[in-house]
C-alpha cells in the first residue's frame, strides 16, 4: 500500500509543480507587459511636462504672436494624440503576444491527451471491425523461406500450419512456393480460418475457401484479369530473338514462334535480314502489369523461305494445335532430334569401322555426342516396348510409334524415373539420360529408327506430319482461320475476345 501512496503523491507533486510553473510564466509575462506600460506612461508624462514648459517659455516671450502660439499649440496636441494612439497600439500588441503565449502553453499541454484519445479511438474501431469481419494476416516469402517458416514468424502455431498444409496439398504445393509470392490468411470473427489467398504474380491470384468439413470442400477461384489480343509485327535485323525484344520486349515470344515453326524453319541458319513477321498474341493485364500469353496466329515471310502461316485452333472435342492454312498440323510425327547434342560422331552407314571391335560392319544408327546426363526425349508419341540392358547397347529403350515406326535409344546412363515396359509416352517426353554404357568410347546416344521392320537413315527420312484438323470440324476451322488472317492484315479491326483458357 505504501508504494501506491508514494506513486500517487509523486504524480500529484509533479502536477503541482507544473501548475506553479504555469503561474510563474503568466506572472512574468504580465510583469513584462506592466513594465512596458509604465515606461510608456513615464515617457508620456515627461513629454507632457516638456511641452508645458516650452509653452510657458513661449508665452513669456513678448515677441511671439497669439496666432503663432495657437498654431504651435495645435501641433503639440496633434502630436500628443498620435503618441496616445501608438501607446494604445503597443498595449494591444502586448496583449496579443500574452494571449498567443498562453494559447501555445495550453496547446502544448492538451495535444498529447488529444493524441492519446485519437489513438484509443482508432484502436477501438480496429477491434470493432475485427469483431465484425474477422482478422487477416498478410505476408510474403523471402529468399530461403518456406510457407511453414514464414507463418511461424507471423506467430501461427505449428499445429495450425501443418493442418493448413494438409488441407491445401491437393491444390497448392506449400513446400515449393516461389520466392516473393504473397499470401493472406483470413479468419472469421470466431477465429476460424476461412480463406487462403495465394498470389504468385500480380495476375495470378487464387482465393481458396477452406471448410471445416474436409479437403473435398475446397473451392479455388482465380481473380479476373483483363485479356485481349494484340497484333505485333517486326523486321529481322540480326535475329528473331533481337527483333522480338525490340517490338515486344519479350524473349518468351521469340521462343514461342521458334517452337511453332520448329519443323518448317531453322531460325539459327535460315533467318535473313529483311525477313518480316506478324503475330496475334494474347495479352494478360492487371493494372500496369502485363504478361504475354499464347500466340493465336503467326505469319513469317523470308528471303530464303516461302510464307509460313500458323493458326491456333481448338476443336469441339478439346484437341488444340497449330495448323497451316490447309488445316495440316505444323508439327511432324517426329522431332528433328531426340536431344540437344554437340555434334554427330557417327552417321548411318552400311560399312563402318567399329572403334572398339576393330572390324568393319554396318552402323544402322546415328551417334549424337553429348555430355553425360543430357536429357533424351522420345521423338514421337508411342508405347515403350523395352527398357533394360541389351549387350553392346548398354542401357537401352525401344519405343513403338504409329504407322509401324520403332525407335531405339542406347548407351544411356540411366532411365527416367518410373519408365517401364508398356508405358505410354508423349512426343518430347524425357525417357532417359546420355551415358557410355555397353560398348562405347565416350558419352553419346546411339539412336536408330525402323520403318516396317527395316532400319532407315533418320537424317534422310521425310518426316510424316502429325494429325490434321478432323474433317467434321473443317468448317469451324475455316471460319477461325479467316477471322485471324484478316486480323493479321487489318490492325484497325483487331477487336477480338479471348475465349477458353
Amino acid at each position: 500500500m505504501s508504494k501506491k501512496r508514494y506513486y500517487y503523491f509523486s504524480n500529484h507533486l509533479f502536477s503541482s509543480l507544473k501548475e506553479k510553473r504555469k503561474k510563474r510564466a503568466k506572472l512574468l509575462i504580465i510583469g513584462v507587459g506592466a513594465l512596458l506600460l509604465l515606461g510608456a506612461v513615464i515617457c508620456f508624462n515627461f513629454s507632457t511636462l516638456t511641452s508645458q514648459k516650452q509653452t510657458k517659455d513661449i508665452l513669456s516671450e513678448p515677441s511671439i504672436s497669439k496666432e503663432t502660439l495657437k498654431s504651435e499649440t495645435r501641433e503639440e496636441v496633434d502630436n500628443l494624440d498620435k503618441l496616445t494612439e501608438e501607446i494604445s497600439v503597443e498595449g494591444e500588441v502586448e496583449n496579443e503576444v500574452i494571449k498567443g503565449i498562453e494559447k501555445k502553453i495550453a496547446v502544448t499541454e492538451v495535444t498529447p491527451i488529444e493524441e492519446m484519445v485519437a489513438e484509443e479511438k482508432i484502436k477501438e474501431e480496429k477491434e470493432k471491425k475485427e469483431e465484425e469481419e474477422g482478422i487477416t494476416i498478410d505476408g510474403y516469402l523471402q529468399a530461403g523461406d518456406t510457407l511453414y517458416e514464414s507463418l511461424m514468424k507471423e506467430g501461427i502455431s505449428a499445429a495450425e500450419i501443418l493442418d493448413l498444409q494438409e488441407k491445401l496439398k491437393s491444390v497448392v504445393d506449400c513446400n515449393y512456393l516461389p520466392i516473393g509470392c504473397k499470401y493472406s490468411l483470413r479468419y472469421n470473427p470466431e477465429g476460424i480460418l476461412t480463406e487462403f489467398v495465394y498470389e504468385s504474380s500480380p495476375i495470378d491470384v487464387f482465393h481458396i475457401s477452406i471448410s471445416d468439413s474436409g479437403v473435398e470442400d475446397l473451392k479455388v477461384v482465380k481473380e479476373d484479369i483483363d485479356k485481349k489480343i494484340v497484333q505485333l509485327e517486326g523486321t529481322i535485323e540480326t535475329s528473331l530473338y533481337e527483333s522480338m525484344l525490340e517490338c515486344a520486349d519479350s524473349p518468351q515470344l521469340a521462343l514461342q514462334i521458334a517452337e511453332i515453326f520448329a519443323w518448317q524453319i531453322d531460325f539459327l541458319t535460315e533467318c535473313r535480314e529483311g525477313d518480316t513477321f506478324k503475330i496475334l498474341v494474347e495479352k494478360k493485364q492487371k493494372g500496369d502489369f502485363y504478361r504475354w500469353g499464347k500466340v493465336i496466329a503467326a505469319q513469317y515471310k523470308g528471303e530464303l523461305l516461302s510464307i509460313h502461316t500458323a493458326i491456333l485452333f481448338e476443336d469441339p472435342s478439346g484437341h488444340i494445335d497449330y495448323y497451316d492454312e490447309e488445316g495440316n498440323s505444323l508439327k511432324k510425327a517426329f522431332l528433328r532430334a531426340p536431344l540437344n547434342y554437340k555434334y554427330i560422331s557417327s552417321y548411318f552407314s552400311k560399312n563402318r569401322f567399329h572403334p572398339i571391335l576393330r572390324i568393319w560392319r554396318p552402323h544402322l544408327a546415328i551417334d549424337y555426342a553429348a555430355p553425360t546426363g543430357t536429357p533424351i526425349s522420345t521423338i514421337g508419341g508411342g508405347t515403350v516396348l523395352f527398357a533394360g540392358w541389351k549387350s553392346g547397347y548398354g542401357n537401352y529403350i525401344k519405343i513403338r510409334h504409329p504407322n509401324n515406326y520403332i525407335t531405339g535409344y542406347g548407351h544411356l546412363s540411366r532411365y527416367a524415373k518410373g519408365l517401364k515396359k508398356g508405358q505410354k509416352v508423349e512426343q518430347g517426353e524425357i525417357i532417359g539420360y546420355v551415358g557410355a554404357t555397353g560398348l562405347a568410347t565416350g558419352p553419346h546416344l546411339d539412336f536408330s529408327i525402323s520403318k516396317n521392320g527395316k532400319r532407315v537413315d533418320f537424317l534422310k527420312l521425310d518426316l510424316p506430319s502429325a494429325s490434321s484438323v478432323n474433317s467434321q470440324y473443317l468448317s469451324q476451322f475455316k471460319e477461325t482461320k479467316e477471322k485471324l488472317l484478316d486480323s493479321l492484315e487489318n490492325i484497325v479491326e483487331l477487336e477480338l475476345t479471348v475465349e477458353g483458357k
